[in-house]
């Protein structure tokens, strides 16, 4: 994992995922929290206890964040997001360093098409036992 700061999901065994902060890349640009629709509607959702820390190492809320979890050919890499920022997802880190190399355009089209395509892309929905995402 890289040096820069990091997100923490500390998982039920006591494992802790990290995801690299990249809203510097992607800034505060939105996406349409609609687009889940289709990951929800084919029950593409896994619920999972974890508790959040953000990059200065605060508690975060789990249940305010979701993680979208893509499959492209032998890559897999996860998508930390938060959600309920005007009814619209934020993206916040991934555990991916190829991620971290792209540019904001592309982070974003990978997301989105995660969200449009989820089969193709065999997108899965992590969320937090007490997630306010319906």
């Amino acid at each position: 994992m890289t040096s820069g700061p990091t997100w923490k999901l500390v998982n039920d065994d006591s494992s802790i995922d990290e995801f690299i902060d990249i809203r510097r890349i992607v800034g505060n640009q939105v996406i349409r929290a609609y687009l889940l629709n289709g990951i929800i509607e084919t029950r593409r959702v896994e619920k999972i206890p974890g508790k959040l820390r953000g990059p200065k190492n605060e508690f975060k809320d789990f249940a305010k964040f979701l993680i979208i979890r893509i499959k492209k050919g032998d890559s897999e890499f996860k998508i930390l997001a938060e959600t309920g920022v005007y009814e619209n997802l934020r993206i916040v880190g991934t555990d991916s360093e190829e991620l971290v190399k792209k540019t904001r355009d592309e982070v974003i089209k990978i997301f989105t098409d995660a969200l449009e395509n989820p089969e193709e892309n065999d997108t899965k929905l992590i969320l937090s036992n007490d997630s306010e995402v319906k």
